[in-house]
């Protein structure tokens, strides 16, 4: 049945000519974009940064893989050393005699020219003159004067601290109980660590003795470490 009331295209046809900002439908202006639909250019750009966070992701992942297979491939060649066993004690401290008795021979030069000149102070203006008159009077080897009792000492030192540090933690960890190791492993690790340097220090004491009278005397009052400790004890006795 038809309509009683004209249809827009046939109002179009009939005013056009008078109103020409009539339009059809089909020609009608477009509806204006919001905000959000006008930045599509935002939406591209949160993409880029998703997809570059997803793949630095995924390359974490591989790195960490690769990480733990190298870890597994070196203990594999090494063995597996139980935690807090015979085997881990001892590599804690041939780790620390490594780590300390060779690092310490590295600076005797400077520990050298420390000594003397706190012992006098005029003695050299700088290192590097000290070096220098020292290789000139004494030789080359003279600028490693004292590194026998330090390479010694400070072996035997870094062996009782870290050798002794893990020996005092799981002590002092199954003296406090689980529960409270935990809650308080702070405090636990820091008397573990003092604890065991105390006793690294003793060890240290006599070779630093011998190393301090060595490099402090010219020429050196002993030929070596244990000629040195010699003559300590026979005129001081065992507590010089």
């Amino acid at each position: 049945m038809p309509s009683l009331f004209p249809t827009r295209g046939t109002l179009h046809d009939v005013f056009a000519p008078v109103t020409p900002t009539m339009r059809p439908v089909s020609e009608s202006t477009p509806q204006a974009r919001t905000p959000y639909q006008a930045r599509t250019g935002l939406y591209n750009a949160w993409s880029t940064i998703d997809d570059a966070k997803n793949k630095t992701n995924q390359l974490s992942k591989e790195a960490s893989a690769e990480l733990h297979k190298a870890g597994d491939r070196a203990q594999g060649l090494v063995g597996k050393i139980e935690l807090y066993s015979t085997k881990y004690y001892a590599a804690c401290t041939i780790g620390g005699l490594m780590a300390c008795g060779p690092t310490h021979t590295a600076v005797t030069p400077l520990d050298l020219v420390k000594c003397r000149r706190q012992v006098d102070p005029k003695m050299y203006k700088g290192n590097f003159e000290a070096w220098g008159k020292i290789a000139r009077a004494e030789g080359f080897r003279g600028v490693f004067t004292g590194w026998g009792p330090t390479l010694i000492g400070y072996s035997a030192q870094g062996a009782f601290k870290y050798g002794g540090y893990e020996i005092f933690k799981k002590w002092y960890s199954d003296l406090a109980g689980a529960e409270n190791a935990y809650r308080y492993k702070t405090s636990l690790y820091l008397a573990a660590s003092a604890s065991a340097e105390f006793i690294a220090d003793i060890a240290l004491c006599p070779f630093e003795a011998v190393k301090v009278r060595i490099q402090t005397t010219i020429p050196p009052f002993a030929r070596g470490t244990f000629n040195g400790i010699s003559k300590v004890t026979a005129t001081e006795g065992w507590g010089g």
